[in-house]
């Protein structure tokens, strides 16, 4: 792929220069001026929309698009969806309207009233909710209980913001089939790998080439190892990530981390402390979340069926079977005539 493009890069490069070397070019004094419906040619859905909302922009179906219309079904999406919506317009517009389409074949047959998805829905309605709670609460404050800043001062680790780099090695867990040739690897061949990685870092060897040429993670790996920013914090981090982070200086690596199906080495960039005014929003909705944390009061009430089971002694037959036999199915109804 790569030879392609270099060979298409020169077929360009070569046209272009054939162009200007030997065609009878117009001088560029008596070049044609663009007109003024050239120059003032809108792009982009708001900016088309705007200038000519019933501009006919594609045909879906059968069905003729406006501008007006198609900028309406991008309009719901959050910006950060929008902007992955734009990366390919014409295709995330085609699944929007598909998407809008089916909802209201399936209203009219009336299914948004029948089980399962009358209770799916109502659970989507209450996610949608509690988000845009914790939102609104994050920007007004009301009703928190705690003080933030007494909070920020009180937890200063967890209020680093670390930029992180990282290199993956993959292993298949023993058992698991290998989802490709990197992760077709042991998880000592994946160690031993890990470890002569870090001894290549050691030896002077730059981090972000080495990510390129030796992570399994192929997108973090194009861009030198680069995973983003983090706030130290953040309840997604695992501990043992988080605690390798807090023993790191800038520009330090870690030893090789055991993590789910792979080794991961870390490489922290930079780190900085976060200011409360970025804090706040976070630290009330962390407040917000604490007065709901469950007490168990009977942990026989959250013990799952199967290991009440394996465990209560009984002196009759066992309906499951063993640990380690398979389970046999039960017996099926006979047919109805």
């Amino acid at each position: 792929m790569k030879s392609s493009s270099i060979f298409l890069s020169a077929v360009l490069c070569a046209g272009c220069a054939y162009a200007q070397g030997t065609s009878p070019a117009t001088p560029p004094s008596k070049a044609p001026a663009p007109s003024n419906s050239e120059q003032l040619k809108a792009r982009g859905p708001e900016n088309v929309a705007q200038q000519d909302p019933n501009r006919v922009v594609a045909v879906i179906n059968g069905k003729q698009l406006t501008a007006k219309q198609a900028l309406d079904l991008l309009t719901p999406f959050q910006p950060e969806q929008r902007k992955q919506l734009e990366a390919n317009l014409p295709l995330g517009l085609e699944r929007i309207y598909m998407q809008q389409q089916f909802a209201e074949q399936a209203a009219k047959m009336n299914l948004d009233q029948q089980s399962p998805y009358k209770e799916e829905l109502q659970n989507a309605r209450q996610q949608i909710l509690a988000q845009a709670y914790m939102r609104k609460l994050g920007e007004t404050g009301a009703g928190t209980a705690g003080d933030p800043k007494q909070y920020y001062d009180a937890h200063p680790a967890d209020f680093e913001n670390v930029k992180l780099s990282g290199i993956f090695v993959a292993f298949a867990p023993p058992g698991t089939p290998s989802s490709s040739s990197n992760a077709s690897r042991t998880e000592e061949q994946a160690k031993e790998r890990a470890n002569d990685i870090e001894k290549k870092i050691k030896d002077g060897g730059e981090f972000a080439t080495l990510a390129r040429t030796e992570s399994d993670n192929k997108q973090s790996g194009a861009k030198g190892g680069d995973l983003g920013s983090y706030t130290t914090g953040n309840p997604q981090i695992p501990p043992d990530i988080r605690a390798a982070i807090e023993k790191l200086q800038a520009g330090q690596v870690s030893e090789p981390i055991r993590i789910p199906s792979a080794y991961l080495i870390i490489k922290v960039d930079s780190k900085g402390k976060v200011p409360f005014d970025q804090a706040r929003a976070g630290i009330v909705q962390r407040l917000e979340m604490e007065k709901y944390k469950i007490d168990v009061k009977d942990p026989d009430f959250f013990a799952s069926s199967s290991a009440t089971t394996a465990h209560t002694p009984s002196l009759q037959r066992p309906a499951t079977p063993a640990p380690g036999q398979p389970a046999q199915p039960a017996p099926k109804p006979p047919a109805q005539h």
